[in-house]
């Protein structure tokens, strides 16, 4: 342990700091002690994290989820502050050494130790996965020796930090020697990995070297996904059952249990008192000694009224070299070359420009980050096997859908504005309009009020729940209701002032929706009341869903036609951009047999054709919520109707014949032509941590261009929006802009972890502007990615 440095915090919470005992990439790692004597580690976290929102609530649930598999064998989470002004975590201090001091000072562990070390970290696995977590970064550095046994440390920030990382760039986590095959990948990653890497880590912990170690971290990657371990040096007690755990395949490795159980029928085991080689003893007796008392703090530490000093600049310093005393958390930050330049894909430059000398960065706990286009690039030439000796490795292919399409650039906001987060936004030429669920307010493109708030009533569900709350046609702005005598409200984009309303006297409007607008008739769908009879003669209205076409100019309803009862939660109507037919998207009310039905504009509602929906079969019980906009350019393209499910389908609108439909199995969520109807851009989930995007020629279903961007593995739906010739890309907060013309990022730009399931429409562009909802306000933003 070292002394505190000036600069350094003397308290966090209740516990007075002692003394350092590491630092690295994600912060720093401290003694503390608390009123009673306790001694704890406090991790404090970098502050430029610190001000980052998706991190604070990932480290947030982290830390929930550490304390539910905290135990005696790992370093238990006894308090944390995830909502102060730089979050920090406190675990139980474990005196003790890392595995890999260990292995430094002594060599590799006779077999009695190497036993007890495989069952006790085995057993810390059980409490780890029990909690629904997955370490994902064990190795040597991240095992304490202690007397009681081998204690399993930093799992908890790691995956905060994890989560930060993942949303702002393509990476693969991890140590490659240690790494599973599937990380190596990039593919979905889980239990069955810290299997691996609990293998990987005793195999080490007998030879004193991985069993894959070797050369460069992107051939020791190639090894670990290829090549067979290297497990001469290990017992043959034990070789089996690491062998097992070194299987390529996740569903191929014993669970924890298993392995536990495997070295119990070995028999041969040691009691924890006497587990550990008598120079280790010593070695953790001297670790120890950091439980001593030091002696103060030098006068001349800052501290402020938050109990925290500044500047915490060592904290933040991502090249820091490892900390002292292996304590929990014990932090590293070097950062290693990857040598002579190899062309591991696409770089921020464009197709198949090098990336020269790029770098890996080890963060908490050493976990490596291949940071970058590389991640995906290195993850995308494991999957294509080795490339010859002498040759640097191709650029993915324009249509390959794991071609990276992240961009470092990021936007600066022209401006920000307190608003509450809105239902929808829209933008017209010289303003920007945001609906919500009680008000309507009206900004210049400067942020100033124009006009609002405006009272009104909408529906502000989910996205894609039967169409938008408003849209915009003519001077007019048209604004659905919910629970009012009325289904459409005009507003005049000038005032604010509503002009006239749409309604059934008598009958109650329980929810409405646009779908669109063609031809200057506005489509308005919902469900409405019964109407109750009130004397002898009237008639019983039962209530029904309905569709009505509203002609603007006499502010009737020119035609309409009803549903039936309750089925708005299985029906979608999609409005084109031209033609004369609606498209009626529905399923039985078990979401089995999803059916598509054209609506005739110009006979009044009639139906001409109804047909089985391409694709699935069945539709999950989110589908009515993962669509986010029905209208024309996100519906339509050269008189097709463009339909979602396994593949994108095209439809002729006026036969609803199949036309063709794309090769790639995605399921996709959005849609978006560009203006001249020639190419239509579609993305969805792979389901792997990546959104997917393809360019699409409307003429025949031929793939222009594809690509990914990674994406947090929980925010599947993707929302996209064609503007200013950008294509924009919105997934869970965050703004990609792409060209359209190859799909290379321009420019990103985070809202703040926006919530975009709350959100209609999360984003409104044109006019060379976008406008989105951020972490504190309305954001503006220039399509340039420029604030000037």
């Amino acid at each position: 342990m070292k002394p505190l440095e000036p600069g350094d915090p003397v308290r966090l919470g209740p516990y007075t700091l002692q003394g350092r005992l590491g630092e690295g990439g994600m912060g720093s790692v401290y003694l503390g002690r608390s009123p009673g004597g306790r001694t704890v580690a406090v991790k404090l976290v970098r502050p430029d994290l610190a001000g980052d929102s998706g991190f604070r609530a990932r480290f947030r649930a982290e830390v929930a989820a550490a304390r539910a598999a905290s135990s005696v064998f790992t370093a238990p989470v006894v308090d944390a502050d995830p909502d102060g002004p730089v979050p920090w975590l406190a675990t139980a201090f474990v005196p003790g050494i890392s595995l890999q001091q260990a292995l430094d000072r002594s060599g590799p562990l006779p077999e009695a130790t190497l036993r007890a070390l495989t069952a006790g970290v085995a057993e810390e696995l059980k409490n780890i996965h029990a909690a629904r977590l997955t370490h994902r970064d064990l190795k040597p550095s991240n095992v304490l020796l202690a007397l009681d046994g081998p204690h399993v440390i930093d799992f908890g920030i790691a995956r905060a930090a994890d989560g930060t990382a993942l949303t702002t760039a393509g990476v693969i986590l991890g140590t490659p020697a240690f790494m599973s095959p599937e990380q190596a990948l990039d593919e979905e990653v889980g239990p069955p990995a810290d299997v691996f890497a609990l293998g990987a880590t005793v195999a080490c912990a007998a030879t004193g070297a991985s069993p894959f170690s070797g050369g460069t971290p992107l051939e020791i990657m190639q090894r670990v996904v290829e090549a067979e371990p290297e497990l001469d040096g290990v017992p043959a007690g034990l070789r089996l059952l690491v062998t097992a755990c070194l299987a390529k395949r996740p569903q191929d490795r014993p669970t924890p249990a298993e392995v536990v159980a495997a070295v119990e029928r070995s028999g041969s085991s040691t009691a924890y008192g006497n587990w550990l080689p008598p120079d280790l003893i010593a070695a953790v007796e001297e670790a120890a000694t950091a439980i001593g008392p030091l002696p103060l703090p030098s006068p001349d530490l800052m501290i402020s009224s938050t109990g925290l000093t500044e500047p915490l600049a060592a904290a933040g310093d991502p090249s820091a070299g490892p900390g002292g005393a292996a304590g929990p958390g014990s932090a590293t930050g070097p950062t290693v070359d990857l040598g002579p330049t190899v062309d591991l894909g696409q770089a921020p430059g464009g197709p198949g420009a090098p990336l020269s000398r790029r770098r890996l960065l080890l963060g908490v706990g050493g976990g490596l980050v291949l940071a970058g286009a590389a991640g995906s690039a290195a993850a995308l030439l494991l999957r294509r096997g080795p490339a010859r000796a002498g040759t640097a490795s191709a650029a993915p292919a324009a249509t390959d859908p794991n071609r990276s399409l992240d961009v470092k650039a990021t936007a600066t906001p022209v401006w920000t504005v307190p608003s509450d987060p809105p239902a929808q936004i829209l933008t017209t030429k010289d303003k920007v309009i945001t609906v919500g669920a009680k008000q309507i307010r009206a900004y210049d493109r400067s942020g100033n009020p124009v006009w609002g708030p405006v009272d009104n009533t909408v529906y502000d569900a989910k996205m894609g729940t039967g169409g938008l709350p408003a849209l915009i046609a003519g001077d007019l702005l048209f604004a659905a209701s919910h629970l009012t005598d009325h289904a459409l409200s005009a507003i005049a984009l000038d005032t604010g002032r509503t002009a006239w309303t749409v309604g059934k006297p008598g009958r109650t409007v329980m929810v409405s929706w646009l779908p669109g607008a063609l031809d200057g008739i506005v489509y308005v769908t919902g469900n409405i009341a019964a109407a109750i009879p009130t004397t002898g003669s009237a008639q019983y209205t039962p209530p029904s869903d309905f569709l009505w076409a509203v002609d603007p100019a006499t502010r009737q309803i020119r035609w309409e036609t009803s549903f039936g009862s309750q089925s708005w939660l299985t029906r979608r109507i999609l409005v084109p951009s031209s033609g004369t037919r609606l498209l009626l998207a529905s399923s039985d009310v078990d979401r089995t047999a999803p059916k598509l039905t054209d609506i005739d504009t110009t006979a009044g509602g009639k139906n001409n054709w109804s047909q089985n929906a391409p694709g699935a079969s069945s539709l999950t019980d989110m589908s009515p919520f993962l669509v986010p906009f029905d209208d024309g350019p996100h519906c339509s393209a050269n008189n097709l109707f463009l339909y979602l499910s396994d593949h994108l389908y095209a439809v002729d609108s006026t036969t609803g014949n199949l036309v063709w439909h794309t090769t790639a199995p995605t399921m996709f969520t959005s849609v978006v032509a560009a203006p001249d109807g020639a190419t239509a851009y579609a993305a969805g989930s792979d389901g792997k941590g990546n959104t997917q995007v393809y360019a699409v020629n409307t003429g025949n279903g031929e793939i222009r261009w594809a690509g990914s961007v990674p994406v947090p593995l929980l925010a599947p739906i993707a929302a996209l929006q064609y503007a200013d010739n950008t294509l924009y890309l919105w997934v869970n907060g965050k703004l990609w802009a792409l060209d359209p013309a190859t799909g290379n990022g321009r420019w990103t730009y985070d809202f703040g972890g926006s919530d975009q399931y709350t959100a209609a429409m999360p984003l409104a562009a044109g006019g060379g502007r976008i406008y989105a909802m951020g972490a504190n306000g309305l954001v503006a933003l220039n399509a340039t990615g420029k604030a000037g």
